[in-house]
């Protein structure tokens, strides 16, 4: 086990829980712009960085708008795909030469099944994640507020 063991998206498991969830990650290597994920396309994998930075994009009429920078070992993306049914809402590109565990939603409703406690904790961990998103979000929209009031 690595760096992703440090992931927020872990936090609250047992070492044999994180590690057994971390044994069914896919290893891959992404180059410096190359897409990890599409924006509209079939929500199916959630990801943990294990090295490495990807940006997460919206496209704006071909423009692509940055949204965040995630570059720390352990950081997570993908994780609507365990939440809801809609297609992708961002597109994120390896900002460099990454290397992220991917877990494609098939195996990981086989492993919750097997460890509902594990499903349980981690839903829970992505909710504050998302909370913190949302809540950042609010800030950003209040200060483009302000500024177009000027």
């Amino acid at each position: 086990m690595g760096l992703e063991r440090d992931s927020p998206l872990l936090v609250g498991l047992t070492d044999e829980d994180a590690a057994d969830l971390i044994g069914i990650g896919e290893p891959r290597s992404y180059g410096a712009g190359h897409l990890v994920v599409e924006e509209g396309t079939s929500s199916d994998c959630l990801f943990i960085l294990e090295e490495g930075a990807v940006r997460v994009e919206k496209q704006d009429g071909g423009n692509p708008v940055l949204l965040a920078v995630l570059n720390q070992p352990g950081d997570f993306f993908g994780e609507m795909s365990l939440i809801d049914i809609l297609p992708r809402s961002a597109d994120i590109r390896a900002e460099c030469d990454s290397r992220v565990l991917a877990f494609p939603k098939k195996e990981l409703t086989t492993f919750f099944t097997r460890s509902p406690r594990v499903q349980m904790t981690m839903i829970l961990n992505i909710s504050r994640s998302l909370s913190l998103r949302l809540r950042e979000a609010d800030e950003r929209i209040l200060q483009l507020a302000r500024g177009g009031q000027k």
